[in-house]
């Protein structure tokens, strides 16, 4: 789409997600919306086809009706997560916890019908993370590796799929929280070095227990991560709300 269409699409999201519009509601006509946006029809049109895309509109010859949230598509995610500063911690919470599910059920798919090399290769990934030598962001990368080694070696088709499309939406917004994220590592690896030992075994059991494990670390992370970047963001605004006087008399 153009950038016009971009806008229209994007500015109706937003309005649609922040509550203007609720479920049920009818959006305005192709003629308003024209008028409003100062676009022709055939771009408000492709602008509402996005909106049908997305699942948060309802498409039908008289008009267009909104459509309740838990209807949209798994796209909407992405929107919702850039409509503040700073993410909402309760959608980032329910993300990674999908993922840990996501990871433990492909995880477990692997130690069930996996190849020996498969499960070697997932091992050999997570002895990186043992390396006392890592940074904190390389030993980042070595985490989101084993994740993708896990995922890719499970050869569950739809866990992949649903994973990598939650993974492209909440990465970029993660930039907001990432400088105050403050894992424990030691935790981690403890963790992981079972999962080392589950996998060897092939103990299904062992490995839901180890990503029961990893989600709760990674609630006791991101909580106070998301509550830093939020205060700095509200310092940030107030920064510049008092700055305004200032270019203001300038």
């Amino acid at each position: 789409m153009s950038a016009k269409h971009n806008q229209l699409a994007g500015t109706l999201t937003d309005e649609i997600l922040s509550g203007r519009y609720q479920a049920g509601d009818r959006l305005p006509s192709e003629r308003e919306l024209a008028v409003r946006f100062n676009v022709n029809r055939g771009a408000v049109r492709e602008a509402m086809s996005r909106l049908s895309q997305l699942g948060v509109a309802d498409i039908q010859p008289g008009g267009a009706r909104v459509s309740p949230i838990n209807e949209a598509s798994l796209d909407i995610i992405g929107h919702m997560l850039a409509a503040t500063r700073v993410p909402d911690a309760q959608l980032l919470e329910q993300i990674f916890d999908v993922v840990e599910r996501l990871l433990s059920m492909a995880a477990e798919a692997l130690v069930e019908r996996g190849r020996d090399a498969d499960i070697e290769a997932v091992r050999a990934q997570l002895s990186r993370l043992f390396d006392n030598g890592l940074d904190g962001e390389a030993h980042a990368a070595a985490r989101i590796e084993m994740m993708r080694t896990i995922m890719i070696t499970s050869g569950n088709l739809v866990c992949q799929l649903i994973a990598h499309g939650l993974f492209k939406q909440f990465a970029p917004t993660l930039e907001a929280v990432k400088p105050y994220v403050q894992l424990d590592v030691e935790a981690f690896n403890r963790i992981a070095r079972r999962l080392e030992g589950a996998l060897a075994n092939r103990d299904r059991r062992a490995v839901r227990e180890v990503f029961d494990d990893f989600a709760e670390l990674h609630a006791r992370t991101l909580a106070p991560a998301i509550e830093a970047a939020a205060r700095q963001s509200v310092r940030h605004a107030v920064r510049q709300s008092e700055s305004l006087p200032e270019v203001a008399a300038s």
